[in-house]
């Protein structure tokens, strides 16, 4: 994680200022150095400049997680030459035919960026900014028009920022209740094959915000209940969903037949970005650890198993499940994924740690440090991890004086017989899978916790209908087969362990008995060939599937 979000600050820093403010200045008449950038950032096609938004939210988060100065004043340059682009009356998209085509998409874009950077980095202009968009689009936006259902979640935080009730105003008239929220609400499964998957997920995070926002539990039975149909009935093991950017019939077997129509199975840095920011909602509203259990694998194999983005614009956007496939970059430059690639890696170490009055979550396990101010004193948490390399991560406590609070660390869903330990010694309290450890003590500094969590091999079917179709896990991490076409495995599907064991050079790495397939964890495979899943026989001695 931390070499990747190192990776996007520096790709995202070096990004031409002249060339994202292009299409901007020629629309409003003023010099524009630099050049267009074509793609999905051509200020004249369909989508015109609309990355722009996200890039300035990423780099305003990147500064709040670093605190480098690049960043802060990369966005103060941005803001100022964006702002200087407006009409009179506060017209802001790159050209009048993007106002036709995406005038929701990209005010809710152009929204997030303006409020992280003043949010993040207290760039007051971009307040300004903000304010001047809406007076135009309080007067312009159509009410139903593209994604504007995506809308309320940073409608909602502008009236949080703001106090201003045009923005309450707005989040209700975008609200997507009568048709997908409330279904959601009744338990009924909304995830239809018409609907975009993407922003179809994206806008339950909208609906996370207005529970959070107004306490109707309507919003809340809606996410909580799309979200056990999201990842039972949509989901890929790699924790991906939406072929070809839809949804698919549940209960049909669509998800393996998907495998042989499509290679466009899960939009990633989009999809991967909507899915974290919906479990980090349930997360905070329920403590349940299932929640973390689906970011963790969201993030090891979508993100992270995401190709880097390049300097001519070509993006990671679609994971592949097809037998004997590679990862390919898009075909079109600075696509939407491009936005989200550089949001969610900016926004890692909100996935780390968690907290409440009394508790300090440890959610992740990734080498960070965490500084929280409890009863008055700070107290800072090291974790030292080579998750998942090692399955031991380590919790250093350091505090000014002895204090009690409660360290809580996520015991996953895949973690058989978990070990934990305080300065050498086990604790009493029960390390119970799918749950959160809580060790509630008077802490010193210097007092250390270690937490062992074993992984196993265990396989998971495409979907029910398809039980002989199967994905082989190891913990969290899945694993491909490195071949260039379909693979048959025959084994004991239950003692996956007897017949695949580690190769001696590699702990995450795996080979059949006599090494005639080789496995690896899906966000390590670069430009080899892969197959996602494979055809499980049982042995002669097990039943048929």
């Amino acid at each position: 994680m931390g070499a990747q979000a190192q990776l996007a600050g520096d790709f995202y820093l070096a990004l031409s200022e002249d060339n994202l403010l292009n299409g901007f200045r020629r629309r409003a008449g003023l010099p524009a150095p630099g050049k267009p950038m074509g793609g999905w950032y051509d200020p004249d096609g369909f989508a015109g400049a609309h990355p722009f938004g996200q890039y300035v939210s990423a780099l305003a988060r990147m500064y709040a997680a670093t605190r480098d100065a690049r960043f802060k004043e990369k966005v103060a340059r941005l803001v100022h030459g964006f702002h200087e682009t407006f009409a009179p009356d506060g017209f802001f998209y790159s050209s009048t035919k993007v106002f036709k085509e995406w005038p929701c998409y990209l005010y809710d874009k152009n929204c997030i960026g303006m409020r992280d950077a003043h949010t993040l980095t207290d760039n007051q202009e971009a307040l300004i900014v903000l304010r001047e968009m809406t007076d135009w689009a309080v007067k312009n936006l159509p009410r139903r028009s593209d994604e504007w259902y995506t809308l309320p979640e940073n409608l909602y935080n502008c009236y949080a920022l703001t106090k201003e009730e045009r923005y309450l105003e707005m989040a209700r008239a975008y609200d997507y209740s009568k048709d997908y929220y409330e279904p959601f609400a009744h338990g009924v499964n909304a995830f239809t094959p018409e609907r975009h998957a993407y922003s179809h997920v994206n806008t339950l995070c909208s609906a996370a915000k207005a529970y959070e926002a107004t306490g109707e539990e309507k919003y809340f039975r809606a996410v909580s209940n799309a979200w056990e149909f999201l990842t039972t009935t949509q989901m890929y093991a790699s924790g991906g969903w939406g072929p070809t950017e839809r949804f698919v019939r549940a209960g049909q077997g669509e998800l393996a037949a998907s495998l042989e129509k499509t290679g466009n199975h899960f939009e990633t840095p989009c999809g991967a970005y909507a899915n974290v920011n919906l479990d980090r909602y349930l997360l905070r509203f329920t403590g349940d650890s299932k929640y973390g259990d689906n970011l963790e694998r969201v993030l090891f194999n979508g993100m992270l198993a995401a190709l880097p983005p390049q300097p001519d614009g070509k993006s990671f956007y679609y994971s592949d499940y097809r037998p004997g496939t590679r990862k390919e970059y898009f075909g079109e430059v600075w696509p939407c994924c491009s936005g989200t690639f550089a949001q969610i890696t900016a926004d890692y170490p909100l996935d780390i740690y968690f907290h409440d009055d009394h508790a300090l979550c440890v959610n992740l396990f990734a080498p960070s440090q965490v500084r929280w101010l409890h009863g008055g004193h700070t107290i800072t948490v090291e974790q030292v991890s080579e998750f998942p390399q090692s399955n031991t991560t380590v919790l250093k406590i350091h505090t000014e004086q002895r204090t009690r609070f409660a360290l809580k660390v996520r015991v996953p869903a895949w973690a058989a017989k978990p070990v934990v330990r305080v300065n050498g010694r086990p604790v009493s309290a029960k390390a119970r899978q799918g749950s959160f450890l809580n060790v509630e003590r008077t802490w010193h500094d210097g007092d250390v916790m270690t937490v062992t969590l074993p992984m196993s091999l265990h396989f998971e079917p495409v979907d029910a209908q398809t039980p002989g179709c199967v994905a082989l896990m190891y913990g969290p991490l899945l694993l491909v087969a490195l071949t260039d076409g379909p693979v048959r495995l025959q084994g004991d599907a239950r003692k996956p362990e007897e017949w695949i064991q580690p190769q001696k050079d590699d702990p995450l790495a795996f080979q059949t008995r006599g090494g005639a397939v080789i496995f690896r964890p899906f966000y390590l495979v670069t430009d080899q060939r892969y197959t996602t899943y494979c055809r499980l026989l049982v042995n002669e001695q097990e039943p048929r599937q």
